[in-house]
């Protein structure tokens, strides 16, 4: 087996917030090694329940696995499940997603909302959100959603998440939202090197992984609070304004076929809406869909 690389010695870029938000960068030295635990969360964090309490594991198959163990133990709303790495993570469409120890974020925070069904669908697109304003806030990268909830900065994939729910006696008794955020990783699969990178390549620096956690946790709770208040139409102009799909050409792999068109807008469920070439709209529901200019699809 090889030996560990010795850690290494390196910046650490932070946002200090102020009361408009994060904006001033601020540098550490003298740190060894980028830290990412439940004390390293909790340091600073001004929630009132998003990521607490927060667990923390140096290895887990899948942080979605453990949340859902925890969920079905009682665990509460807010709480949030942080790994070092994970062995048998899952992206959309059953995708595997393994990560290596210490390079990314790998978290899954625990929901038991008490919202109408139509709304737990668009917790994806609250999330999307979250993480593209939390990446703003922590690094001053300005991330864009392409739909429905990959987050990408200059036009390579960060971040994909999973959602997945749990019904109680005809009711949703818990949802788990797995986001896995790429951060100091250098190196990508060749299936994905031209689609994915890092926000340490990215911005050029070395970022605080528990910094852009706090961030996401911040922006996150104000927003599902928002959602539960007033619904997702309080929400949606905000999507469309972070959107990297509206607008643009756009290539569906859905369940009744392949086509292209352009992305016109979203319903009220958070469906995207594409006009075809011929004039005909088509409302897609779900599937994979590629932007034109955006993670190596050229048209």
């Amino acid at each position: 087996m090889k030996a560990p690389e010795p850690a290494k010695r390196r910046r650490i870029h932070q946002y200090e917030r102020n009361k408009t938000g994060y904006s001033s960068q601020r540098e550490d030295s003298d740190v060894n090694t980028d830290v990412l635990n439940a004390a390293a969360v909790e340091a600073g964090l001004e929630t009132a329940w998003a990521g607490r309490p927060c667990v923390y594991w140096d290895v887990v198959d899948s942080t979605n696995l453990v949340a859902k163990q925890m969920a079905a133990q009682g665990a509460p709303h807010g709480l949030l499940v942080i790994a070092g790495q994970q062995t048998a993570g899952r992206g959309r469409r059953g995708r595997a997603w393994e990560t290596a120890q210490d390079e990314n974020i790998m978290m899954t925070l625990l929901l038991r909302p008490n919202l109408a069904g139509e709304a737990i669908v668009q917790l994806s697109l609250v999330c999307a959100i979250a993480v593209a304003r939390g990446i703003e806030a922590a690094t001053g990268l300005e991330a864009r959603i392409k739909w429905p909830n990959d987050v990408i900065v200059r036009g390579k994939k960060v971040c994909g998440m999973l959602l997945e729910m749990t019904a109680k006696d005809g009711a949703v008794d818990s949802v788990v939202a797995g986001i896995g955020i790429n951060v100091h990783q250098r190196a990508f699969p060749q299936a994905f090197a031209q689609t994915a990178s890092s926000l340490d390549l990215l911005g050029e620096a070395y970022f605080s992984r528990a910094a852009i956690v706090r961030a996401f946790l911040h922006a996150f709770e104000a927003r599902y609070d928002l959602l539960a208040r007033e619904g997702m139409d309080a929400l949606m102009a905000e999507y469309r304004a972070l959107s990297a799909t509206l607008g643009s050409e756009v290539r569906v792999i859905g369940t009744d076929g392949e086509f292209t068109g352009r992305a016109l807008d979203m319903d009220e469920t958070g469906a995207l809406i594409v006009a075809l070439p011929d004039g005909e709209r088509r409302t897609v529901m779900a599937g994979d869909v590629s932007v034109r200019g955006l993670m190596g699809y050229a048209g």
